[in-house]
């Protein structure tokens, strides 16, 4: 028995109550496993880690991986830009007359502001494209892992409603046998006393 329900929808006209909060939803909790179902709202099992926990795919774990660094670098350039107060009026003050042209140095310049600006927008389109990749994966999500107390329930209602389902057929069964050689093969039932 695994613990992984799939998400699955059905039409409207077919929709039950949730097992939370009792109004008529669309959306089913199916593991194939132990075929067992049932109607949840999506906004219980999303938003309730304590109910159920996604199961991600191995691409979209390595896209958030891939997110975080690529955010310390996007920080770590933006204050590498922005830079200081301090360190922009000491540069300023501390600017020598160069040898060189003016018209040199304001070209060295912008070389340099292009370059950063080009690697910030490089990083700002990296980041923009995990982004997207996260909220796609999270979008087509449909595997969910029940917390253990919540599979635990649905296993025992499972093997309660077989031992009930079991019951049942036996009980049928002896009320619907009318041989009496088999039944009072089964049964012991009471005789009349022979010595009076």
């Amino acid at each position: 028995m695994s613990n992984l329900y799939t998400k699955r929808s059905v039409a409207q006209k077919d929709s039950q109550p949730c097992l939370v909060c009792f109004l008529p939803t669309t959306c089913v909790l199916y593991n194939s496993s132990i075929q067992d179902w049932f109607y949840c709202c999506e906004l219980h099992f999303k938003d309730n880690l304590g109910f159920a926990k996604p199961v991600y795919s191995k691409s979209y774990e390595d896209a958030i991986e891939k997110l975080k660094v690529v955010k310390q670098k996007l920080d770590a350039e933006k204050v590498k830009q922005a830079g200081s107060w301090d360190s922009w009026v000491n540069k300023f003050i501390s600017k020598e007359p160069s040898q060189e042209s003016p018209q040199n140095a304001a070209q060295a310049e912008t070389e340099t502001e292009t370059g950063t600006e080009s690697e910030l927008q490089a990083l700002k389109n990296e980041y923009q494209r995990l982004t997207d990749l996260i909220s796609q994966g999270q979008k087509q999500l449909r595997s969910f892992t029940l917390s253990p107390v919540m599979f635990e329930s649905r296993v025992d209602a499972k093997k309660r409603g077989h031992i009930l389902r079991q019951k049942a057929k036996r009980e049928q069964e002896n009320y619907s046998n009318t041989d009496p050689d088999e039944l009072s093969a089964k049964f012991d039932f009471p005789a009349v006393p022979k010595k009076i």
